[in-house]
């Protein structure tokens, strides 16, 4: 197959399945929220070596998130569900709990299968934390230093597939870095996927 000059093969490309969770991060403003975002899925390009692979997909606007802030959509993977249970909770309660005006919410409210997160964290709320419901949604309001950290009592999670990969064949150094950046710009427009690895390149 040929695009303009380019030769495509469409041959082999690596793909393996895994469990994920698709978490929804509000915050007063994107600067919070992509704050929360980045350090929620670092050290997560490869579940070779990493303890998950995870990724930023993409910025809600406010009219479609629970409690109508701006958003932002990020992916965790793992091999098992009890792997990603711990994930979840561990990189929330880290990473998204101590961020300034943050909020969770469930990024695939569809899904049958999901991981009770609140209970655990809720305890960061050392008796004061409460149930609530926001948007049709069950949440625990608990009490931090800045104000409530809201969170949605359960995460959705269902099978994916982690892998896909697109090996570029160029003249020169420059030319494959420009075609790899152009292929990561094109990639981060497909809602549902995620690029974990540094820029979208390995």
């Amino acid at each position: 197959m040929k695009l303009g000059p380019v030769e495509i093969e469409d041959t082999f490309a690596e793909a393996f399945p895994m469990y994920v969770s698709r978490i929804l991060i509000t915050a007063l403003d994107e600067e919070w929220c992509l704050t929360a975002a980045r350090t929620a899925t670092g050290f997560a390009s490869s579940i070779i070596m990493s303890p998950a692979e995870a990724g930023i997909e993409r910025l809600v606007p406010k009219e479609k998130t629970p409690d109508r802030r701006p958003g932002v959509l990020i992916h965790i993977y793992q091999r098992s569900a009890p792997e990603l249970k711990f994930q979840v909770i561990a990189r929330i309660g880290q990473c998204v709990l101590t961020c300034a005006t943050t909020a969770v919410f469930d990024g695939l409210p569809k899904s049958k299968r999901k991981i009770r997160i609140g209970s655990a964290l809720a305890k960061f709320g050392d008796g004061f934390e409460v149930e609530a419901e926001l948007d049709g949604r069950k949440v625990w309001r608990i009490p931090v230093m800045e104000g409530i950290f809201v969170l949605e009592d359960t995460i959705g999670f269902k099978k994916g597939v982690a892998g896909g990969n697109l090996i570029i064949l160029a003249e020169s150094f420059d030319s494959g870095l420009k075609a790899a950046k152009a292929a990561v710009d094109a990639m981060r427009k497909v809602e549902g996927v995620v690029l974990p690895f540094p820029g979208g390149i390995v």
